[in-house]
């Protein structure tokens, strides 16, 4: 046997210490170990401009909002239940471990973002993987609207190495497949071109690492050691179990057998990787085994034999336990008998139990040799052993423990009264860690270096703020009209205590906030398709805004992730009405094709409810059936998952402008991508302006400068670590991350 050792990755948490990284707080120095991320949204290829310079780092929104690293300081964990089978004609098949274009709670999802190019002019960029290292091919692609996959690489194909054109800013996810399970290295770099000019500016050189699937196991082997050439009846045996490589599993068992011939024993002997056990019969056999943190057995020894010489003397007697099943439902009865080997003799039996957790005790209603009891739930694992004594009170013999093992959820095996063979439990005691558990931190920064001034002067540190940007609010009577781009329909967030819905967009600048009434949404005749098959809403034809980002259309989703910092983090988006010429639709899709329902209940028609139980960041599919105007009516509701207390928003009302403008529209045109302007200013740790040096306003602020979070040291306090969270995030409370339940990001 061997044993499967399985890597222990730090799992990412969030914090306060991650808010204080986000913000860009921390020093450039890269992490001690790598932050591994195995679920929730990520931006890979991340690409900005600062500086003059061109940046290619990594996003995501599992520790926090938007909180930046280099490549190296991450591993993206690609998890087992990514394995798949694959339809004929996609990439992969016939089985892989898929990421799939739409998200999935439990996967990363990783994708890639240029927006933050456009206040530069280095619009056009074009991300090339150079190189690919691991076990397999990996491959890359989209959907189309209607399940088929589509090349996202210049000149087509599937799979890397190759390039990423992104002509214009974008935010784009696309499907992952990898064919086996290891270690795949990425190499990357961005080149970004100013279409007036043609001046280009190149990135750096980055790696990205994934780890897709369990690490195969690596074989250790398990002996035993300390056994002599032989023993006399009676001799105490000492022995060890002895894994021949490091091991970080634990849970030892031990078994014996009378001869090589009989059946194998869990025995009650065994203290953790030691056996002490008593020389009886010889020929008995003994072995021991390693079980891993589900209760599989990971590695088993070899049997070693006792020898036992006798040396005239009597013969010894050895006592057994017969009758015990393999495993019992509650409310059976267990029957054990105690039987001596040789046959007859004077004495009288005492039983012992040892329940979970408890000491060994004398046992109620044993009659003789034969002892019964109910079994229940509660003595799963409940040890048993005989002892013979004679007239004097001597013991002359005692038996090796059984364990009964007690399963509400399964059938005993036929014949109670067969020896039980030395199956390992499968509920070993203890809990394995849980990965996804979120630390609490702790309730006050720790105290400062000896000596260190306890009331220093307040320390200014640089954060970038975004400026106000002429033009995103519509004058009185006018409304911005959104063509193409990307938008966050419903945009939810607490703040003061209040639910807010608006509208957020990157088309005009960066995540620009506008009230729902001062935004005409068109969806432009470009978007009319015809040969909608029948199992998708809105066939035969509509107009229809892709799931998958098409530029030169809109592209609406929504986003809670603004409830981050509260308590308020179980969302739902109540559509309850729609007004307009049509129907329309609203839908996601499978990874290989297919309608998939998004709204509470299932169905694809509006009006309906959007259910986000943790903070998400989810697009769609829509349809609507006809020309014209449509309005819809929405409110958020979100509720404290713990307390079951809710707030709710205002009611909005949102505008679709289907196929042509109307003609009375009174609107101001958004331009194409205009610049997103953010400034560096100085806050101390209560939040406060300060007044930063010429060097930190040379070195920039968060976005700028390569200052990426980082697991390293250097943090300012953790109280600093909070205000600055609030500031960047604009929730007025503390980030954190919940491991989704259910929904799409």
């Amino acid at each position: 046997m061997t044993i499967r050792k399985r890597s222990r990755w730090r799992v990412a948490v969030a914090s306060l210490l991650t808010a204080a990284l986000a913000a860009g707080v921390a020093g450039t120095a890269h992490a001690a170990e790598p932050l591994v991320l195995d679920h929730g949204h990520i931006d890979a290829f991340h690409v900005s401009v600062s500086g003059g310079e061109l940046q290619l780092d990594l996003t995501e929104d599992v520790t926090g909002r938007g909180v930046r690293h280099e490549p190296e300081d991450v591993v993206l964990k690609v998890k087992e239940q990514a394995w798949d089978d694959i339809p004929a004609g996609f990439p992969g098949t016939p089985a892989a471990y898929v990421l799939p274009l739409t998200q999935d709670p439990d996967l990363i999802w990783p994708g890639w973002e240029t927006n933050a190019t456009a206040a530069s002019g280095y619009t056009d960029v074009t991300l090339d993987i150079t190189d690919v290292e691991g076990p397999g091919t990996v491959s890359l692609h989209t959907l189309s609207v209607f399940g088929e996959p589509q090349s996202l690489l210049v000149g087509g194909g599937y799979e890397l190495p190759a390039q990423i054109r992104e002509a214009r800013p974008t935010h784009t996810h696309a499907q992952w497949v990898f064919p086996e399970a290891g270690d795949y290295f990425l190499t990357v770099h961005a080149r970004a071109t100013d279409p007036a000019t043609g001046a280009v500016l190149t990135s750096g050189e980055e790696t990205y690492h994934f780890e897709v699937g369990d690490a195969p196991a690596e074989p250790v082997g398990l002996s035993v050691s300390g056994l002599a050439d032989s023993y006399r009846p009676g001799d105490p045996v000492e022995l060890t179990a002895v894994p021949d490589g490091a091991t970080d599993l634990d849970d030892y068992r031990w078994y014996t057998r009378a001869s090589a011939a009989d059946p194998w024993t869990e025995s009650g002997d065994g203290d953790g990787a030691a056996y002490h056990g008593t020389a009886r019969t010889d020929g008995e056999q003994v072995k021991a085994a390693l079980l891993d943190g589900g209760g599989e057995v990971a590695a088993e020894s070899e049997p070693v034999t006792v020898h036992v010489v006798d040396d005239g003397g009597e013969q010894p007697v050895r006592l057994t336990v017969g009758g015990l099943a393999q495993s019992y439902r509650p409310g059976d009865t267990v029957e054990l008998t105690a039987a001596q080997d040789p046959p007859g003799g004077d004495g009288a039996y005492r039983w012992s139990v040892r329940d979970p957790g408890g000491d060994w005790e004398t046992a109620d209603g044993a009659d003789g040799a034969s002892y019964s009891f109910e079994a229940t739930e509660a003595l799963d694992g409940r040890r048993v052993k005989a002892a013979l004594y004679d007239a004097s009170g001597e013991r002359i013999a005692e038996s090796a423990a059984v364990t009964v093992r007690v399963r509400a959820d399964e059938e005993p095996p036929p014949g109670g009264g067969d020896p039980q063979t030395p199956t390992p439990p499968t509920d070993p005691p203890g809990t394995p860690d849980d990965p996804g558990a979120t630390p609490t931190p702790p309730a006050t920064a720790p105290p400062g270096p000896a000596g260190q001034d306890p009331d220093p002067a307040p320390a200014c540190y640089p954060v970038e703020e975004p400026s106000e940007e002429p033009g995103t609010s519509a004058p009185a009577g006018e409304r911005v009209v959104l063509d193409h781009g990307h938008v966050d329909a419903f945009t939810v967030g607490v703040d003061g205590g209040e639910l807010d819905l608006q509208l957020t967009e990157d088309v005009t600048g960066s995540h620009v906030a506008h009230e729902p009434e001062d935004v005409l949404l068109h969806v432009k005749e470009d978007a009319f398709t015809e040969g909608i098959p029948a199992s998708y809403p809105g066939a035969p034809s509509g107009w229809l805004l892709p799931l998958t980002q098409d530029s030169d259309l809109l592209w609406p989703g929504w986003d809670t992730n603004g409830t981050a910092g509260s308590d308020y983090t179980d969302v739902t988006i109540e559509i309850t009405g729609v007004n307009g010429p049509g129907d329309v639709y609203l839908y996601s899709t499978t990874s290989f094709g297919g309608a998939a329902p998004l709204l509470e209940g299932g169905g694809y028609q509006l009006p309906g409810s959007l259910r986000e139980e943790t903070p998400a960041h989810t697009h769609a599919q829509w349809t609507f059936t006809e020309e014209g105007e449509y309005t819809l009516t929405v409110r958020a509701v979100a509720t404290d998952p713990d307390s079951g207390r809710s707030l709710t928003s205002r009611t909005a009302e949102y505008t679709f402008a289907v196929g042509e403008l109307p003609d009375d529209a009174t609107v101001r045109t958004a331009g194409a991508e205009a610049a997103a302007q953010t400034s560096t200013v100085g806050r101390t740790a209560d939040g406060e302006p300060c007044d930063l040096s010429d060097d930190q306003l040379a070195g920039g602020a968060a976005g700028g400068g390569g200052s990426l979070a980082s697991t390293g040291s250097d943090l300012p306090p953790l109280a600093l670590a909070a205000a600055l969270a609030l500031l960047v995030t604009g929730t007025g409370g503390v980030l954190y991350a919940r491991r989704r339940r259910a929904g799409r990001a």
